[in-house]
């Protein structure tokens, strides 16, 4: 009887470490899913800096540029947010949208700033400038099969700017494609309140 209860102790004892075992691995392995609400200031930091990181991969990916983290985040949300809508001629909702209606929207929901309505009146928002000084969220003219401007975005970044285009609604073109090159007339910058 004494082999046979030894065995039985032994058999507990090991359940019981490799019991331990499993839980401790276990706890090993779920550590990097622990829920961010830890107050302490490395983890605080630590959690800022990836919310900046996060940002910035997530937009940079969705709007197609390299973002550094120091760009408007309210104003490159709400660029974001417009993409894909369609084109619709005297539109200003995400159901439709036309370029100049894009640009007067955008800047009146992150800027509170009232521009003209049409393409053309929009130049006289505010200072025109070179192509070569444009900085994110100037906004970007076109004179197309036109002596005036009849076609506006709003410049993001490394050559690239965001518009309401009549065929694919609110998209983000190159500057350098030979379309947009051919028809440019001038950046424009506007005056933000801050």
């Amino acid at each position: 009887m004494k082999p046979l209860k030894n065995h039985f102790l032994f058999f507990n004892i090991l359940l019981i470490l490799l019991f331990s075992a499993s839980c401790h691995t276990a706890k090993i392995h779920d550590k990097p899913k622990v829920n961010n609400t830890y107050k302490s200031n490395s983890s605080k930091s630590y959690s800022s800096k990836n919310n900046i990181s996060d940002f910035t991969k997530k937009y940079s990916k969705i709007l197609d540029v390299e973002l550094t983290g120091k760009e408007d985040k309210k104003f490159i949300e709400e660029l974001a947010k417009w993409l894909g809508t369609p084109y619709l001629y005297g539109g200003t909702t995400l159901k439709g949208v036309d370029c100049s209606g894009f640009v007067q929207t955008v800047y009146k929901n992150v800027y509170n700033i009232s521009l003209y309505r049409t393409a053309y009146d929009l130049v006289k928002n505010g200072e025109l400038i070179n192509k070569k000084n444009l900085k994110t969220g100037d906004l970007v003219f076109f004179k197309i099969n036109s002596d005036k401007v009849s076609h506006v975005g709003i410049y993001i970044k490394d050559g690239k700017f965001i518009h309401a285009s009549s065929s694919k609604g609110v998209i983000v073109s190159k500057l350098s494609d030979a379309y947009y090159a051919k028809y440019f007339y001038s950046g424009g910058r506007i005056k933000k309140n801050k």
